[in-house]
């Protein structure tokens, strides 16, 4: 269980990083946080693009191996099967993930809200395409 565990997550956060790149990465995303680092103290700048997606590959996998501890431990539990029960567990993590950080950054901060905005939907997009990535081909 537990090497099934490290070879799917790995995989998932291999899915989850290319999901999250072409959300990320599309010219109207891109543009956004290019122009909120230049006018926004809050939205940090990366000197090197490979540094910045190294750091980020590696600390979303300390999430996608959470989701999926999450999602092998709760997904038997659920009533729902196939793909619904996957997005339905999915969505309740996305929520205990995304909602608090969104929150406290809008409440806390003054990073544009038009990115909080970008993040609570390609936030909860990831944490969708992990539990159902986990759902097709993991379980």
């Amino acid at each position: 269980m537990f090497l099934n565990l490290v070879a799917w997550g790995f995989l998932a956060g291999i899915i989850h990083f290319v999901i999250a790149g072409i959300l990320y990465g599309n010219p109207a995303i891109d543009r956004m946080y290019t122009t909120a680092m230049k006018e926004h103290a809050g939205v940090r700048r990366w000197d090197s693009r490979a540094r910045y997606l190294v750091t980020q590959f590696l600390g979303t996998q300390v999430e996608v191996y959470l989701v999926a501890i999450g999602y092998y431990w709760l997904r038997p539990l659920l009533p729902l099967s196939g793909l619904g029960g996957a997005l339905m567990l999915g969505l309740l993590f996305a929520a205990i993930r995304v909602y608090s950080r969104f929150w406290n950054m809008w409440i806390q901060s003054t990073y544009p809200r038009n990115l909080l905005a970008v993040e609570l939907v390609n936030g909860t997009l990831g944490v969708l395409a992990i539990t159902a990535f986990l759902e097709l081909f993991a379980r």
